[in-house]
Formats: C-alpha cells, sequence, structure tokens
C-alpha cells in the first residue's frame, strides 16, 4: 500500500505536468489563453493519478506502470516540442 501511495505521489506528479504541457502545445492558436485554465486542471489531474495509483496489484507494479507512462510522455512531448518547431 505504501508502494502505491509513494508512485502515485512521486510518479503522478511529473506525468501530470507531461500530460498538461502536451494539451498546452496542442492548443490551436496562441497559448497565453489557456494557461490559467490548464495550470486548474493539473490538480485534479494529479489526484487523479494519485487514486488511479491504487487499482494495481502491487507498489511494484504502479511503479512500473507510473514510470513507463513518464517516460512515454515526456518522450511524446520531447518529441513534439524538437522536431515540430511551429508548436
Amino acid at each position: 500500500m505504501l508502494g502505491r501511495c509513494a508512485a502515485g505521489v512521486i510518479l503522478g506528479l511529473p506525468l501530470s505536468i507531461a500530460v498538461v504541457g502536451m494539451i498546452v502545445l496542442a492548443w490551436p492558436g496562441s497559448s497565453e489563453g489557456v494557461v490559467v485554465p490548464m495550470l486548474v486542471l493539473f490538480f485534479p489531474l494529479w489526484i487523479g493519478v494519485m487514486a488511479a495509483a491504487f487499482l494495481f496489484r502491487s507498489g511494484l507494479r504502479a511503479w512500473g506502470w507510473l514510470g513507463a507512462g513518464n517516460l512515454a510522455a515526456f518522450a511524446l512531448l520531447w518529441l513534439v516540442r524538437h522536431q515540430l518547431p511551429g508548436l
């Protein structure tokens, strides 16, 4: 139980940041008008990831899946940022 909680708190934060970052980058037009709503969205998203960590059978699985999700999210964020310079 403690492993799942730690995974949700520690790995949920960067995962939520990456998801919100991708939404801001993909938003059509200027991103200045969407920053505040995305900041408001960030906290419920992080709480949802923390809660979803308890759906895994063990702490090791939670760390593995959330770690893989972080790698995938930040790789996609890096790819979009560096391969599509117009965004």
